[in-house]
């Protein structure tokens, strides 16, 4: 008898990713998206800092390849997991998206 070669892999979901502007980000959030520019970015951590007008946020992004291709000053959307507690909150991203082509103003009344 034959194995079965078309096995059902199992497949995982993951939690859908809330949009929020990054002031209004707590620790109990989940996963969550939001925009804003890169103002910081650190090699040494692989990680940047996003602002989005109304507040900054600490991104750690462990894909080398993502991270090298982000610049200070571009816009971007990123999706990720929140980590910490009060204060230091930080987002573990899940990826980051060049939005640098989006119409801002356009975006922030379709989603806020």
């Amino acid at each position: 008898m034959e194995e079965d070669v078309g096995e059902k892999q199992k497949m995982i979901r993951r939690a859908p990713a809330v949009s929020v502007r990054v002031k209004d980000i707590k620790e109990n959030f989940g996963r969550v998206s939001f925009t804003g520019t890169i103002i910081t970015k650190n090699p040494e951590i692989s990680s940047i800092i996003v602002d989005d007008e109304a507040a900054k946020i600490l991104v750690l992004i462990n894909d080398e390849a993502s991270f090298s291709a982000l610049k200070e000053g571009q816009y971007v959307r990123t999706f990720g997991k929140v980590m910490g507690t009060g204060d230091e909150i930080e987002i573990i991203a899940d990826f980051v998206q060049d939005f640098s082509k989006i119409d801002r103003e356009l975006y922030k009344k379709v989603f806020y």
